[in-house]
């Protein structure tokens, strides 16, 4: 087999990662061609190029997507370059988007702060769990509240019964309705995908194209999502969107915040 990398978890990634595959390995990646099969004045140029890391790194990030061009990814990569290390504030909105993994899916986490000095919105905090212990997610986001104070969570309410245990959690009333949730008397807020999808990736797409997102570079998987995220009439193709769970827990993250 001979691939260039596609998609993360397919399987040549697996196959790679695999400490038991039967399989002997070869990365035939830039360095091993320079000077060789690649001149360094054409890899130069290529490395400006977006699909540059998957073609000639051996980096699995999926195919460019439809939904956002490299240059406003790259506004996003810049701004969290520049705003990264300013410390977290209390004083601020924290907006934390979760996508509740079902089955083979996973669990992702996404928290944002608005920075009222530079009205700017950074990621904060992007990572996804794999088969992950529900309490213990449930504590980890009760934890995020104690240590940030202004923090709401905008919830897939889909599972009902991790957002049960994310209100029981916050002594929040479990007799709730997606149409019919109030940032003033809750703090966990379950949010209705399949009514609102298409208004989310719209609402993302909106505050990327103004400018107002910034994602420091070491959130790489969550870079990747949207550097791949793939739609039809505003419908996300997940099957072509890689880490789609983490460009699902940023739009619910995203929903904490009205932008003009």
């Amino acid at each position: 087999m001979c691939s260039t990398p596609n998609r993360p978890d397919g399987l040549f990634e697996s196959i790679e990662k695999d400490p038991n595959s039967k399989y002997h390995k070869i990365f035939l990646l830039v360095d091993v061609g320079l000077d060789k099969i690649f001149d360094r004045v054409e890899i130069a140029k290529k490395r400006l190029e977006p699909e540059f890391p998957r073609e000639y790194e051996g980096k699995y990030l999926g195919k460019i997507g439809n939904v956002l061009t490299p240059l406003q990814i790259d506004n996003c990569i810049n701004l969290g370059s520049k705003l990264k290390d300013i410390p977290i504030s209390q004083y601020n909105l924290h907006s934390v988007g979760v996508d509740f993994g079902f089955g083979s899916s996973k669990t992702a986490i996404v928290m944002t702060e608005h920075l009222k000095d530079n009205d700017k919105i950074v990621v904060r905090f992007a990572e996804e769990y794999d088969h992950a212990d529900p309490q213990k997610i449930v504590n980890q986001l009760f934890d995020m509240h104690r240590k940030y104070q202004n923090t709401w969570f905008f919830v897939d309410g889909a599972n009902r019964a991790m957002v049960n245990l994310m209100k029981v959690a916050f002594d929040e009333d479990l007799n709730w309705e997606s149409n019919d949730i109030n940032p003033d008397t809750m703090r966990v807020l379950p949010v209705n995908f399949m009514t609102e999808h298409k208004n989310m990736l719209s609402h993302l797409m909106a505050i990327i194209s103004k400018r107002y997102l910034a994602i420091p570079k070491e959130y790489d998987k969550l870079i990747v999502s949207l550097r791949t995220a793939y739609s039809e009439e505003l419908n996300l193709k997940k099957e072509q969107t890689s880490y789609n769970d983490l460009l699902d827990a940023l739009r619910l993250s995203l929903k904490g915040y009205n932008i003009q």
